[in-house]
């Protein structure tokens, strides 16, 4: 049976029946995945010999750009979320998200105070314009 979720990965069935992500874990999977992007964004001016500060943003941010659209798009998780145990989902049958969805994820990061998005919702911008949620890959009831 192939596995058509990214919840399918965890073991878990995909229903109805989740819990959203907490913030303090969306936090820390943000944190994570930071330290990941920045370090794929340092080899990637070492390979290619950047100088300055504009070749250094195109690093980090092109990196960041692809490696959220790639993992997110491909795993339903990025490392921080796999090490955290969140994951992805399309909003209305919590199925593996789209490629236009990744890449609308990734493309939503860059807008400013994003990540203000957050105070007082457990959903940011970057999911609800594209119509994903984050859960918690544990709170998944089998039926």
């Amino acid at each position: 049976m192939e596995a058509n979720s990214p919840l399918d990965s965890v073991g878990m069935p995909a229903t109805l029946d989740y819990e959203y992500a907490p913030i303090w874990k969306r936090f820390v999977t943000f944190l994570i995945d930071y330290v990941i992007v920045a370090g794929i964004a340092i080899v990637v001016v070492i390979a290619v010999g950047m100088r300055g500060s504009v070749g250094i943003y195109v690093a980090f941010y092109g990196s960041k750009f692809v490696y959220y659209a790639i993992m997110e798009y491909a795993f339903g998780r990025t490392i921080g979320k796999f090490v955290i145990g969140t994951t992805v989902v399309r909003e209305n049958d919590l199925e593996k998200i789209s490629m236009g969805q990744a890449l609308g994820r990734s493309i939503c990061r860059f807008v400013p105070f994003e990540p203000f998005s957050f105070l007082g919702s457990v959903r940011g911008w970057h999911d609800s314009w594209t119509n994903t949620i984050v859960v918690d890959a544990n709170s998944v009831v089998k039926r």
